[in-house]
């Protein structure tokens, strides 16, 4: 059974953010994989149907979790590799490009599941905008001195050099990291494209006992 700690803070990094709109915008992704998904003909329906029932999981556990305010969505120790490898199924669906996942070791962090889900969601959907039909995302999971990083690149044009959609998309991930008590940076890399890492405390032992995380700094890219 995962650790949890229930009474921690939900810092919201940079202000408070509209609920009901951030919910909005992050419910466009897994609609429209589903609505896609069910209007393809052919293939594996077995498949098609365990992918649908995937995405209608996830809107579950959105909706949900604003209904009740979060309070069930408790920081825990969180299996990182298993969290992104389910959000870039799910982003795959729709993506006009392949996302491909780096994972060094098996890593465990300090996370609100589904508001680490939303933040990675909200990252993914803006880097394969800007990767664009023949580009490519990378997100790469490894830990550190400094925590366990959960980063998401692309080959695009770089920061501000695409049409933004929403401005919600980064506000929501903000928010989403700093509920996890996390950092959350994003910067143009030197070789072109963007980069976003999200950085979360790891579980450390003590006697058996899991600490609690300590407060990352959340850097307002």
């Amino acid at each position: 059974m995962a650790a949890t700690i229930q009474e921690c803070p939900r810092p919201v990094a940079g202000g408070e953010i509209d609920t009901v709109r951030a919910l909005l915008h992050d419910l466009r992704q897994p609609l429209a994989a589903i609505l896609l998904l069910a209007g393809t003909e052919g293939g594996d329906n077995a498949r098609k149907l365990e992918l649908i029932a995937g995405q209608a999981r996830w809107l579950a556990d959105l909706v949900e979790t604003v209904l009740v305010d979060a309070s069930e969505d408790d920081l825990e120790s969180t299996d990182v590799t298993t969290l992104v490898r389910r959000t870039v199924d799910r982003a795959q669906v729709t993506a006009s490009c392949p996302i491909k996942i780096d994972v060094v070791g098996a890593p465990q962090a300090w996370a609100r599941p589904v508001a680490l889900g939303r933040a990675l969601s909200c990252v993914l959907d803006n880097a394969v905008r800007a990767a664009g039909v023949e580009g490519h995302v990378t997100v790469a999971v490894h830990a550190d001195g400094a925590g366990v990083h959960v980063t998401v690149r692309d080959d695009g044009p770089g920061l501000g050099r695409i049409a933004s959609v929403t401005s919600l998309g980064l506000t929501t991930t903000r928010a989403m990291v700093a509920a996890c008590k996390g950092s959350f940076r994003l910067y143009t890399a030197d070789e072109g494209g963007v980069i976003a890492d999200i950085c979360l405390a790891a579980p450390v032992s003590d006697r058996g006992a899991l600490q609690a995380p300590p407060t990352l700094q959340v850097v307002a890219s």
